[in-house]
């Protein structure tokens, strides 16, 4: 299961409480104390006259507290593999800025859930909040693992207020700046799915985050560093059997002398360094770490210390897996299925309102799929998708007529579909017709069964920078002018990506581009400003609200040069119920280079009922 499945999964069933500390509202996952009735948690009743079982032992409590971008749900695998032995409780921080309301929060947690003692699990700034708490409330402290932490020296605490102080005055998007390429350092040691759904999950974070609430992060951590006698930082906990002290020895976090500092204040602690792994540890050496810290909860001696990882064995390539796969096939193959497509797909026409429309429509009596155009404009560049796609159903792919304006193109889908005599149709939207997809949802949620939307794009923000002025400049150029500027942004965004196939895509946009009129490339540029003018939510006397009530599947891919990291994780946010499909190290052309495992997600989210 990929990294969205599990978290999708996990939110179902493990909502958010809440509790007010101090006027703070905090927001916490608490799990049962009792294991959970197999049949109670899938919400099944029991049967007549069947008598529960007596109620089990209640578990150990273990405390998970994260970093200083996590939320409750953050740690949803620790969670997972640890909430069949142990009452796991992990709270999202509040934008609090002393460690001192931290530590009362927490402890106001554990009275609400009748908790006297747990197990407490911190990694970088959890582990610093949980060792401000073990000095604080020993007693309720069973057992102790700090990971990726450190005691801050005099001049590092110096640099981390500056550092504070600096982005206090600069935007959050300036935070995420700074941080941004070091999280991508820290995944880069991860499994290729793994990397890519780390590094997609972070830009969520971060778009969750408010500019305060990150700040209050850093600043509760500096609080820590800056008053160490308040929070007895360098006292010695009495306990230091009961302490797991896990490391990293080239985490750039933390000085070796810091990492030090800290296990002095744990006399007689057990230490873990992992030679190599950053400062997540958790992700570079996955199996390693959890057998670690299951190995110390439990009571079991902990596993060896394994040496430097061996060298993973050499992935192929993209573009040697693409070769592998039956994604796609050699030019001539594919320039041979372009002309039997053409051939065996001919345009019926269409009067809307005055504007011809033209389209491709497969045969009656099977499930519509309505694959609204790309940038393109017309349904060529889908071929690979159309074919694999009609096989189970009726698909229909509008080509675009110049100057109908996006509202026009979604109200256009829908003349289209009443001419088929579609009622209602399932929505394949693929970057511009991500775009159109997403206006025909608002403008028609009724006609919308489930909707796709892949490698594309959020209204309020524009695809393109500075697009009203390109607009004004591209309609004073010639024709030819303009075609070379959109061409070679096609080429830019597709062709990039289909490496050993590059001749022949290069040879259908160039065929494509040949067709289009100057007014059919202006009008594509219009219709991205109509979409970038709308809300991202629905607004009071909107028509429709900005997210449909169908089903929807966002399908990414980590390296799409179209949208940025940020732009995906404000599509994620813009539908949170949505599944996700991530593509790691694919790009935007992601279609064509992976299209057999593109066309088995759609085709498995079509065709539930």
């Amino acid at each position: 299961m990929d990294g969205y499945a599990e978290l999708r999964a996990f939110r179902a069933t493990h909502p958010y409480r809440s509790l007010t500390v101090g006027g703070v509202e905090w927001k916490y996952i608490a799990g049962p104390a009792t294991p959970r009735d197999p049949a109670e948690a899938a919400g099944a009743a029991r049967p007549a006259g069947e008598i529960a079982a007596a109620p089990e032992v209640a578990r150990p409590a273990l405390l998970i507290l994260g970093g200083g971008f996590a939320f409750g749900d953050s740690a949803f695998r620790t969670i997972t593999a640890f909430e069949p032995r142990f009452r796991v409780l992990s709270p999202s921080y509040p934008a609090v800025r002393t460690m001192a309301e931290l530590v009362a929060g927490i402890a106001a947690i554990l009275d609400a859930e009748g908790i006297r003692s747990a197990n407490v699990f911190g990694h970088s700034l959890g582990a610093g909040v949980a060792h401000a708490f073990s000095r604080h409330y020993p007693q309720r402290v069973d057992k102790l693992i700090l990971s990726g932490f450190g005691l801050y020296t005099r001049g590092h605490t110096r640099l981390v207020g500056a550092f504070v102080r600096l982005f206090s005055m600069l935007p959050k998007a300036a935070l995420a700046a700074f941080y941004r390429p070091r999280i991508a350092r820290l995944a880069a040691g991860a499994e290729d799915d793994e990397r890519a759904f780390l590094t997609a999950y972070t830009e969520d974070l971060f778009a969750a985050h408010t500019r305060e609430s990150a700040l209050a992060r850093l600043a509760v951590l500096l609080d820590l560093a800056a008053h160490p006698d308040r929070y007895a930082a360098t006292s010695i906990f009495e306990r230091g059997e009961d302490v797991l002290v896990i490391a990293a020895s080239d985490d750039r976090g933390f000085t070796s002398g810091e990492r030090e500092a800290l296990l002095a204040a744990y006399p007689g602690a057990r230490a873990y360094v992992f030679g190599r792994g950053g400062h997540w540890a958790s992700v570079t050496h996955p199996t390693e770490y959890a057998d670690v810290v299951g190995s110390f909860l439990e009571g079991r001696p902990l596993p060896p210390r394994k040496g430097e990882n061996p060298a993973a064995p050499p992935r192929l390539p993209a573009s040697t897996r693409s070769q592998a796969e039956p994604a796609t096939a050699p030019v001539l193959t594919l320039d041979a299925r372009l002309t039997a497509f053409r051939t065996s797909h001919r345009y019926r026409s269409l009067d809307v309102d005055g504007v011809r429309w033209r389209y491709l429509a497969g045969s009656a009596g099977r499930q519509a799929v309505l694959l609204p155009s790309g940038g393109t404009r017309v349904p060529d560049m889908y071929l690979l998708l159309i074919e694999a796609l009609e096989r189970d159903f009726r698909v229909i792919a509008p080509a675009y007529p110049a100057g109908a304006g996006m509202a026009g193109l979604a109200d256009g889908l829908a003349a289209v579909l009443d001419a088929e005599g579609v009622t209602q149709a399932d929505v394949l939207g693929s970057s511009f017709g991500g775009f159109v997809a997403q206006v025909f949802a608002r403008r028609h949620p009724e006609r919308v069964r489930r909707l796709v939307l892949a490698n594309t794009g959020i209204p309020s923000a524009a695809p393109l920078p500075l697009l009203p002025l390109l607009i004004r400049i591209l309609a004073v150029l010639p024709e030819s002018a303009v075609r070379s500027v959109t061409g070679w942004n096609w080429r830019r965004w597709f062709v990039h990506g289909a490496q050993d196939d590059s001749v022949f895509w290069n040879m259908l946009l160039s065929d494509i581009l040949g067709r289009l009129r100057k007014e059919d490339l202006l009008s594509a540029l219009r219709e991205m400003s109509d979409f970038a003018r709308l809300p991202a939510a629905g607004t009071p006397g909107a028509r429709t609200s900005a997210v449909p009530p169908a089903p929807v599947l966002l399908i990414q891919s980590e390296r799409d040069e179209a949208f940025s990291p940020q732009a995906r994780a404000a599509l994620r946010a813009l539908y949170p119920a949505a599944e996700v499909r991530l593509f790691a190290g694919e790009g935007h052309a992601v279609m064509a280079t992976r299209t057999a495992e593109y066309v088995d997600a759609v085709r498995e989210f079509l065709r539930r009922p």
